[in-house]
């Protein structure tokens, strides 16, 4: 078994299959992780630059539930690793529920699980009942 870190052009190309040739490579690539012959690990920073690219109205400009739909299969297989699935599930959830940013869903999720305080002089954060936000 080996061990890989995905870079987020090899989520894009596979999710949009807009460079066939890539996409197809990509494909064999996931298939050997579903397989189990190789973990993979997908970073915080890799995951929100995925979302910065899909959402992006200059590129895919994707709706923010289609590009849940598109990532969850791929959060959810054994053999892909992030910092914590469960905190980026709940971004992903966050994300689509109060029509945030992505990086700013995660800071909730993290703040949510460990109950602490958002500074920030974004007001997006008060959407969110289950967190408390406030600014410097």
């Amino acid at each position: 078994m080996s061990y890989i870190i995905l870079d987020a052009n090899v989520i894009i190309r596979l999710i949009t299959a807009d460079d066939k040739i890539k996409q197809e490579k990509t494909a064999r690539l996931f298939e050997k992780i579903k397989e189990g012959k190789i973990i993979a690990f997908i970073h915080d920073v890799i995951f929100s630059e995925i979302i910065f690219v899909l959402v992006s109205k200059k590129l895919y400009n994707l709706p923010k539930r289609k590009i849940q739909a598109l990532l969850l299969p791929i959060v959810n297989l054994t053999n892909i690793k992030l910092n914590n699935k469960k905190k980026i599930k709940r971004a992903l959830e966050l994300f689509v529920k109060y029509e945030l940013d992505f990086e700013d869903a995660l800071i909730a999720a993290y703040a949510e699980t460990k109950k602490i305080e958002i500074f920030s002089f974004d007001r997006d954060f008060k959407k969110i009942p289950s967190i408390t936000s406030k600014q410097p």
